[in-house]
């Protein structure tokens, strides 16, 4: 992960906060040291303590979340077809329970929610894999089929 990248974590973790003075009201660093984290010319990566911190106030893990799918562990992610289609895929299964739901007069049971927000973590997980993909792998036209290469 380059300082770029770092910076629009941090940007979007701020964001997510309510902006600079918010987050630096849930956190021990002040708003000029926050702002460095924005920038990536300044070189300066948020220290672990204050992204819990800052994540737990927004409720949503957008810089460790990153940096633990961007981890030399992680399994390479597919083509960037391939992670569209999946997402499509997603997309549709979604369509087609909020569409069977909505097709009730009664309106969304407890499972039909559950549905629906599974399919929605899922789809934000394919869009982070799509996002992966982009910026790491160039799209292989045509795909490579089989063993041949």
């Amino acid at each position: 992960m380059n300082t770029r990248q770092h910076a629009l974590l941090a940007r979007q973790l701020i964001a997510a906060c309510g902006g600079l003075d918010e987050a630096a009201a849930a956190c021990r660093l002040n708003r000029s040291r926050l702002s460095e984290f924005q920038t990536p010319e300044a070189n300066a990566f948020m220290p672990a303590d204050v992204m819990a911190d800052l994540e737990a106030y927004a409720g949503e893990p957008i810089y460790s979340r990153a940096l633990c799918e961007a981890r030399p562990a992680a399994p390479a992610p597919a083509d960037l077809l391939t992670e569209a289609c999946e997402a499509a895929e997603t997309a549709v299964d979604l369509q087609r329970t909020i569409r069977l739901a909505v097709g009730a007069a009664h309106g969304l049971s407890p499972r039909q929610r559950d549905a629906v927000e599974g399919l929605l973590q899922q789809l934000d997980e394919d869009i982070r894999q799509i996002r992966a993909t982009n910026s790491e792998a160039p799209l292989r036209w045509p795909p490579k089929r089989g063993g041949a290469a």
